[in-house]
């Protein structure tokens, strides 16, 4: 009696030990979770991203309520407070203010970073 696993393959009727065919199937195994790894790295460090965005702009000074969907621009004073506007970079001319992004608000009023064309 053989102490050896045998796998089937249904699909093209083959027969197998499972010394010829376990190096095959982990190598794909460990390519899936590397990739799922790195999908979900990629999607967490996403998330941090908007996170801190969010908390900046929400710790930021802000006197009017925003719309959902409109651009807003966030601005540091010398001081290092920040600040949001509906003025544009563009559109402030020679200031004392350093221009660190555009952002609108999505229906659940997180904040997006968009980029200015």
């Amino acid at each position: 009696m053989s102490d050896k696993i045998i796998k089937i393959d249904e699909i093209e009727g083959k027969v197998y030990e499972l010394d010829n065919w376990k190096p095959t199937q982990a190598t794909q195994v460990k390519n899936h979770f590397a990739e799922k790894f790195k999908e979900l790295k990629n999607a967490y460090d996403e998330l941090i991203t908007d996170f801190n965005w969010n908390k900046i702009i929400f710790e930021s000074e802000m006197e009017f309520t925003p719309v959902i969907g409109q651009k807003y621009h966030l601005f540091q004073r010398k001081n290092g407070t920040k600040f949001m506007t509906l003025i544009s970079p563009d559109e402030w001319g020679n200031n004392n203010f350093k221009y660190i992004g555009s952002f609108k608000q999505d229906s659940r009023q997180k904040w997006n970073q968009i980029k200015l064309k």
